[in-house]
């Protein structure tokens, strides 16, 4: 008897109960598992990432219908650094040139139409157009980049919903932020770069702000998004950069 019960009963085995329990857990919560550990994952990557880069004193937005170029970017970039202040603790005013290549169907058009009128062929990339517009309007809408150069089309898309449910511009006046509205300014929110102090002084930005391409300087409202997804684009930030405009305007030829 006591052989037929050791033949029909099962050898326990130490750890079994576990398994089945893990197994499960499971059968009934990886989904839950799978979904937390994918951020878990991201929110480390992304905090290493952030951690371990080399963060600017301030990142300016440059977007339109023309590239920089790494040379003319370099360029722009070390003019712009002229009216920053260190805020990083490195002991020098940095800025970031954060550039985007997006242009109007007009734009493509005129562009192929110059390119072709020179014997070339016209190859647009409409993937990278896509990308990029979508990058300026996460941009626009709760980004790093409060300063910006702008082409004119461009810098007509970008409207925020006021205090009274109509849409503005999402664009603070020169008046509200220099206590006036400089002689010669695009309009009441902007002005063409060359026409600064800054700009009248470094060449660089008189020759990205041609006649057919006009770049205006532009600063943006403080996003309500601010302090919940980004923070760097906090009170403090937007008073710095606001204080970064105002310098392009009180610089004085060396």
């Amino acid at each position: 008897m006591d052989r037929q019960e050791e033949k029909i009963t099962p050898k326990y085995e130490p750890g079994d109960n576990f398994f089945k329990k893990f197994d499960n857990f499971w059968y009934h919560n990886k989904w839950k598992v799978i979904i937390i550990g994918f951020f878990v994952i991201v929110f480390i990557i992304c905090a290493f990432q952030y951690c371990s880069r080399e963060e600017q004193d301030i990142y300016i937005m440059y977007a339109g219908p023309k590239s920089l170029g790494q040379s003319y970017a370099r360029s722009v970039k070390s003019a712009l650094s002229e009216v920053v202040p260190d805020r990083n603790g490195d002991g020098r005013g940095s800025a970031e040139i954060v550039e985007l290549w997006v242009a109007s169907d007009e734009q493509i058009a005129a562009g192929k139409a110059e390119l072709e009128e020179d014997g070339e062929v016209a190859v647009v990339n409409y993937d990278a157009l896509s990308s990029n517009y979508e990058a300026f309007e996460q941009h626009m809408w709760a980004g790093d980049t409060i300063i910006c150069l702008l082409d004119p089309t461009l810098y007509s898309t970008v409207y925020v919903e006021g205090d009274d449910g109509q849409m503005e511009s999402g664009f603070m006046k020169l008046a509200d932020v220099l206590g006036y509205t400089p002689e010669g300014a695009y309009d009441e929110y902007s002005i063409r770069i060359k026409d600064t102090p800054l700009g009248q002084y470094f060449t660089i930005l008189q020759d990205i702000d041609t006649d057919s391409e006009p770049v205006l300087l532009c600063i943006r409202k403080k996003s309500s998004l601010a302090s919940i997804f980004n923070q760097k684009e906090t009170n403090e930030y937007h008073e710095y950069c606001t204080n970064v405009f105002k310098a392009i305007f009180e610089f004085e030829m060396k």
